[in-house]
């Protein structure tokens, strides 16, 4: 089984347009999920995890619209905003709706650490732990310490942490900023998912300055809590499918075959609930 865990689509047209909120420039053009789906065809992907784009806010609409259309291929993350003090509230009415979770994003706001581990969200993550929900943070290293105090407050809730951590991969061995990502692995429902590998990197194509960091988050989280994720579809891709998935496969020095297929398809699958088998309806 072979299944992309980040993949952003979107619409754009009436019903469908960006939010004026947006700490992200408004897209061009749609990005849709056909687009997505011809890509899985081209490569043998089973399954997607959408992800919503933080250009269209807090209005998970596609993302269900999605769902529904294809039952049984996606799973989907949403947005709530961090500052919405019924974001508990909302959380479970998109889940009630069909979504897995919703991603949280500390690097856009400056004053984040209010709000990380703030008391105020304590009822966001007690609704993700009563509905199953994974919260996924888009963050820094120096967001982790914060992340680390409410996961002991909330052991019960499935947290993971996207883009390598943002590694900084100028820093010299042993890497002390990062150590605190990699310390967060001492809590048992975290997960760690490998993409933006190209924007991590300061290098081209096999982006070798990143392969330190994948091999010490191997070391600590084990190839059963790593995922891979690629960021968009088709025409608005930044890197080549192609490209992606040689990375995991075939570049990383850390990673061996028995890894490779636990993190491209076992580890979604069970993390996700997607069924076991490869039927699409």
């Amino acid at each position: 089984m072979l299944i992309d865990t980040h993949v952003h689509v979107w619409a754009l047209d009436e019903r469908h347009r960006p939010a004026p909120e947006a700490r992200v420039r408004p897209p061009k053009q749609a990005a849709p999920v056909e687009w997505l789906l011809e890509d899985m065809a081209a490569y043998g992907i089973d399954h997607c995890v959408l992800v919503q784009s933080s250009a269209f806010g807090w209005d998970n609409t596609y993302m269900v619209e999605c769902l529904e259309r294809y039952p049984g291929r996606f799973k989907a993350i949403g947005l709530v905003d961090p500052l919405d003090p019924d974001n508990a509230a909302a959380l479970r009415g998109w889940m009630a709706r069909g979504l897995s979770g919703v991603r949280l994003h500390p690097l856009y706001y400056p004053d984040e650490r209010c709000w990380i581990d703030s008391p105020a969200h304590d009822a966001l993550w007690d609704t993700a732990a009563d509905t199953g929900a994974i919260l996924q943070f888009h963050m820094l290293p120096r967001h982790a310490p914060a992340l680390d105090r409410m996961l002991q407050r909330h052991p019960d809730v499935r947290v993971i942490v996207d883009h390598l951590g943002k590694p900084d991969v100028e820093e010299a061995p042993p890497y002390p900023s990062f150590r605190p990502v990699l310390d967060l692995a001492r809590h048992p429902l975290v997960w760690l998912k490998i993409g933006d590998y190209q924007i991590a990197s300061n290098q081209a194509y096999p982006w070798p300055d990143t392969f330190p960091f994948v091999a010490a988050l191997r070391e600590a989280f084990g190839a059963g809590r790593m995922l891979w994720g690629t960021g968009y579809p088709n025409g608005a891709r930044l890197v080549p499918l192609e490209q992606a998935l040689r990375y995991v496969r075939e570049e990383l020095p850390s990673l061996d075959a028995a890894d490779c297929e636990q993190i491209l398809g076992r580890t979604p699958q069970a993390l996700f609930r997607f069924a076991k088998e490869n039927g699409h309806g």
